[in-house]
């Protein structure tokens, strides 16, 4: 969808390209073909995955997962799955979510809490445009929740990728900005089709009060992978005076193009359709010097 202030400017040059502006025409035909292939794009992720979590007093956990089809076209096959803290518990698959629809699923399979503070939450689920494709897309939903005492956890850090045709690796940084040691744990959560041999399943480390730590991932695509830009999750927990901590530190890994192969032969049309425009504004103004 485009912006007010990108549909304010097309509305002007509109307006110039009606009045026979060749600058303005020029503009407003670059102006298609940046913006039109930017809006294709952004409709790809049509599933919206989002939970809500209740705790009560005896460390049961409830999860409602709801899933709207944002698209304009129906989902077929959508398998949910949650991997809660050290387990996992896959929901029953979705046949059809027509264009526009929601449904909420109850997931009541989350081991009780004993510890107060703060616990991970991650949602996977596969689903299907149409009926024929042969590899899923896959969404991916981090969340947390808490137990008695909404706790914070003193550790920081980011996740920054590198994408070279000799080798791709993630650069992760954590700080301890405390004045205590901290035993962390951390699990990788990677886009489908990119896999970690050297960081599978949970890895920890300790660090010292007030330390930071540095560290390098390699990881590799598979032949499932899809080009695009990707958002890779570094999920950590760690406990403290009988409190649960945990967080969740994002970042972007880029494979291939910015332009997927619909939008690239979108772009191709758009440029096709300038350069008429433009062979068209020439020939009237050459027939206009020829006529006086």
């Amino acid at each position: 969808m485009l912006t007010s202030c990108s549909a304010f400017w097309l509305r002007a040059n509109l307006f110039c390209f009606a009045e026979g502006n060749f600058g303005m025409r020029l503009q407003f035909f670059i102006f298609l073909a940046l913006m039109i292939p930017q809006a294709v794009h952004a409709g790809d992720n049509s599933l919206a995955v989002s939970t809500k979590s209740q705790v009560d007093e005896m460390g049961g956990v409830t999860v409602f997962l709801t899933l709207k089809n944002t698209g304009s076209r129906p989902l077929f096959e959508i398998h949910p799955m949650f991997h809660f803290h050290h387990t996992n518990s896959m929901m029953a698959m979705i046949p059809k979510l027509e264009p526009g629809k929601t449904v909420i699923l109850e997931n009541n399979e989350h081991p009780p809490v004993v510890r107060v503070g703060r616990y991970p939450l991650v949602v996977m689920v596969h689903y299907k445009n149409h009926m024929e494709q042969s590899v899923p897309f896959t969404a991916l939903h981090t969340d947390s929740f808490y137990y008695r005492e909404p706790v914070i956890s003193a550790i920081e850090g980011k996740v920054e990728s590198v994408v070279e045709s000799r080798g791709s690796f993630l650069k992760v940084l954590l700080q301890n900005n405390s004045s205590a040691f901290k035993n962390v744990r951390m699990m990788l959560l990677l886009p489908p089709g990119v896999i970690a041999e050297k960081f599978k399943g949970m890895m920890g480390f300790t660090l010292q009060a007030g330390e930071s730590k540095y560290f390098e991932v390699p990881v590799q695509r598979t032949s499932e992978s899809r080009d695009g830009s990707y958002t890779v999750h570094l999920m950590f927990e760690y406990g403290e005076k009988l409190k649960h901590y945990t967080g969740d530190i994002r970042g972007k890994i880029q494979f291939g193009s910015v332009l997927d192969s619909a939008t690239l032969g979108l772009h191709a049309a758009v440029i096709a359709v300038m350069s008429l425009g433009l062979y068209l504004v020439y020939r009237r103004k050459w027939k206009r010097a020829i006529n006086t």
